[in-house]
């Protein structure tokens, strides 16, 4: 029973996000509030559009593949995909700023 809590509790708080970025102002670029659509057709139009291709990517907690996609105009968008399921845009803008990690210092031996 344990695992149905947890699986409860993860869904009660992706519908608290999606209810959360539904409710926020749509970005300038973005033409749906919702677009969910077969993963490869996501990437071939947001490339072909906005030049935006994936920066970066992981899974969340819930097992679900999350990408940033960004082009070097500045626009952004973030999708998730669902496994088995479809791709769904949850959060688009512009202005992305790439963060640079500074290298790490060379060990001098002494």
């Amino acid at each position: 029973m344990g695992k149905m809590k947890h699986l409860i509790k993860h869904c009660v708080a992706f519908a608290a996000l999606v209810t959360a970025i539904s409710s926020l102002p749509a970005p300038s670029h973005a033409t749906q509030p919702q677009l969910c659509t077969q993963h490869g057709e996501l990437v071939a139009q947001l490339d072909q559009k906005y030049g935006e291709k994936v920066t970066a990517s992981g899974f969340d907690g819930a097992g679900n593949f999350v990408q940033v996609f960004s082009s070097k105009n500045g626009t952004w968008t973030i999708a998730i995909s669902v496994p088995g399921g479809l791709t769904c845009v949850i959060a688009a803008g512009d202005d992305w700023q790439e963060e640079k990690k500074p290298l790490p210092k060379a060990e001098v031996a002494s």
